[in-house]
């Protein structure tokens, strides 16, 4: 398979990033629309992740005739969502497209890694996720400055759609051919191996969620405005999306990204949390998304790789992982940064999750 798929591919991620990253700045906008407290509107933040687990939960059904239905219904379905969503004048509607968008947008996720699949899958996904990351900046500032200029920023969604179509129409191309036929039920050293390459997916995810979720509230305690701050907040998107591009050459040299990520992410870690000054934590941020970066790609990449798993139970497997991470961890922050000082919180969340994916990283083998 040549690497002109991750081309083939990319409107996916691409999408998905901008539409799902567009959320926060879409509910602030949707609660001034609709004249609703934002906190009526919660749900909004929450349908990616239950998408995520719809589909991974019925991904082995929907991958017995291969990838190329999956992958045009998501991209239609996603369409269908991100037009609502960017138009909807009603909470009803808004809901209906929100739960449409996060269902396409995880069956984008999870078919993903299938249509990478080969030896080099992880390169491949580092890749596509770099184009997702930097689309994932674009999509909260197209929204804002549409917002600006005509008062209606949610229509920046619909920016993701004709890409969507194209995909849906050209799926021939991007996908390949049936997988194998699903295999037996893992168990005995398998299920641990397949649940030690689970857990690291839910832990790179959570990782990132501390640093999206609680970037422009650490900048504020540290004395920045909100604007600002919000503004400053991307520095961690920057440094992952910088990672993302260069994390394929380390990974073709054997370079071990996971533990010197890890590290890396500490260091970033104890920048943002330990000085009461915007400039350090700002750059903490950019180091700490540059030592995140090959998280997901590469124990993605490790999961649907596991020796013996089928490629209709991986990508689903992923999805679940990545799914159960969205939803959970960020009820499990809202209550430390709640509970304690948010410098404590970054402390107590980020180094123990950091220890623990080392951890994870060195019990299952390297990938290209």
């Amino acid at each position: 398979m040549s690497d002109n798929v991750v081309l083939r591919v990319a409107p996916g991620p691409a999408a998905v990033g901008f539409t799902i990253n567009s959320l926060g700045a879409c509910l602030v906008l949707l609660a001034r629309d609709l004249d609703r407290p934002p906190a009526e509107l919660v749900w909004l933040s929450s349908s990616f992740g239950v998408g995520l687990l719809l589909i991974g939960a019925a991904g082995p059904v929907l991958l017995r005739r291969g990838p190329r239905p999956v992958l045009r219904g998501s991209a239609l379905v996603a369409a269908a969502g991100a037009t609502l969503l960017g138009t909807a004048p009603t909470a009803i509607l808004a809901a209906a497209g929100a739960l449409l968008l996060g269902t396409g947008a995880a069956g984008l996720v999870m078919i993903t890694p299938a249509l990478l699949r080969g030896p080099a899958v992880g390169a491949r996904l580092s890749k596509v996720n770099a184009i997702s990351s930097v689309c994932g900046i674009l999509g909260p500032l197209a929204v804002g400055t549409l917002d600006v200029q005509l008062g209606h920023g949610r229509l920046a969604l619909l920016l993701a759609v004709p890409p969507l179509l194209a995909l849906a129409i050209w799926a021939r191309r991007a996908a390949g051919p049936a997988p194998a036929p699903v295999a037996p039920a893992v168990s005995g050293p398998l299920s641990r191996r397949v649940a030690t390459a689970w857990t690291a997916v839910v832990l790179s995810v959570s990782i990132e969620f501390c640093f999206t979720i609680w970037a422009a509230a650490r900048l504020q305690d540290a004395g920045l405005a909100a604007g600002p701050a919000g503004a400053a907040a991307v520095a961690f998107l920057l440094g992952m999306a910088a990672g993302r591009y260069g994390a394929p050459w380390l990974m073709g040299r054997g370079f071990p990204v996971v533990p010197v990520g890890c590290a890396v992410v500490v260091a970033g870690t104890l920048a943002v949390a330990v000085p009461n000054a915007p400039v350090p934590v700002v750059v903490g941020l950019a180091v700490a998304g540059l030592g995140t970066a090959a998280f997901y790609p590469v124990t993605l990449a490790r999961l649907v790789q596991v020796p013996g798993m089928s490629d209709v139970r991986g990508p689903a497997f992923g999805a679940l992982a990545s799914g159960t991470a969205i939803l959970v961890a960020p009820v499990v922050l809202a209550a430390l940064g709640t509970a304690l000082d948010l410098r404590a919180a970054y402390l107590l969340a980020v180094l123990p999750l950091a220890a623990a994916l080392a951890t994870a990283a060195r019990r299952e083998p390297s990938c290209p």
